[in-house]
């Protein structure tokens, strides 16, 4: 395993324990604040969260593909793995960032909340795939 197939799976390690806590911790707890709470509370959490996930997710997307590209011969959890990656992608940015975008514009409308913590469990799921794509390949 070389080093950057190490880092490529702590970076995927990183994101699943991440998505864990946000899937069982953080968005149910948005249905246990105030509205007037949760308003306050969810622009400063979504910035916050931003300057950790967006880093690894760069990371991982930027890895995965020169890996691929970078191969010797292009095995099909590679393509796999990375297609994975960018299904998370297009989740997160067309679904999840305006459930996000939603909340903000109104704390009190708990269906969004509830469709956010009931959908995050594809990218829960996406997250772990590619963590076991990558594990498998270089295992």
């Amino acid at each position: 395993m070389s080093i950057l197939q190490l880092i490529q799976l702590l970076i995927d390690f990183g994101l699943v324990v991440l998505i864990w806590m946000v899937q069982l911790i953080i968005y149910p707890s948005f249905l246990r604040y105030e509205s007037h709470s949760l308003g306050k509370w969810h622009l400063t959490y979504t910035g916050r969260i931003t300057i950790i996930v967006a880093p690894l997710m760069i990371a991982q997307i930027a890895l995965a593909s020169y890996l691929l590209i970078n191969s010797d011969s292009y095995y099909y959890l590679e393509i796999i793995a990375l297609g994975l990656i960018i299904l998370n992608w297009l989740l997160t940015f067309f679904i999840f960032i305006p459930f996000h975008q939603r909340i903000d514009l109104n704390p009190t409308d708990r269906k969004v909340q509830r469709l956010l913590v009931q959908n995050n469990w594809m990218r829960v799921l996406m997250f772990c795939l590619t963590f076991v794509c990558h594990v498998w390949l270089y295992f």
